[in-house]
């Protein structure tokens, strides 16, 4: 082989190679349907929440806001362990133990009566929080560019 053809053919048959030992994984677009499952399950949990901490409610403002946590623990349903861990290897684990145990329990407590089931419940998110608060600008930003 000439040595001009090896000046070109040599760096080109070196820039395949390379590509082909990149990583897909962070190549790949995560899923926007999980991206939305797990997004909107935080916020319709958030909200629901928060109004259930409104003072005052009435049989009718509850209702609505278990409604309200119940169509964000739906959502947190729908969600992949495997779509988060690929986030965060802490968030699949996290998001399961904590923040939909939390929910379902607190959920629970709230229709049942059972204060020792909503603190359980409360427990859990708070478990959740130290978890997510300082983490979860890093992963929001990982949906959002990828």
């Amino acid at each position: 082989m000439s040595r001009g053809l090896q000046c070109v053919f040599l760096p080109g048959l070196l820039l395949v190679v390379l590509a082909g030992c990149s990583s897909s994984t962070d190549e790949e677009e995560l899923p926007a349907s999980q991206k939305y499952y797990f997004l909107e399950s935080l916020n319709q949990v958030e909200d629901g929440g928060r109004r259930l901490q409104t003072a005052g409610l009435d049989q009718q403002a509850v209702t609505e806001a278990l409604a309200v946590l119940d169509q964000g623990l739906k959502l947190a349903f729908q969600v992949e362990r495997s779509f988060l861990d690929r986030l965060d290897l802490r968030l699949g684990k996290n998001f399961e133990r904590y923040f939909i145990k939390g929910v379902e329990n607190y959920r629970v407590g709230i229709e049942a009566g059972d204060e020792a089931q909503q603190r359980e419940g409360l427990r859990l998110l708070a478990r959740w929080a130290e978890f997510w608060n300082p983490e979860q600008a890093a992963i929001r930003a990982r949906l959002n560019l990828e």
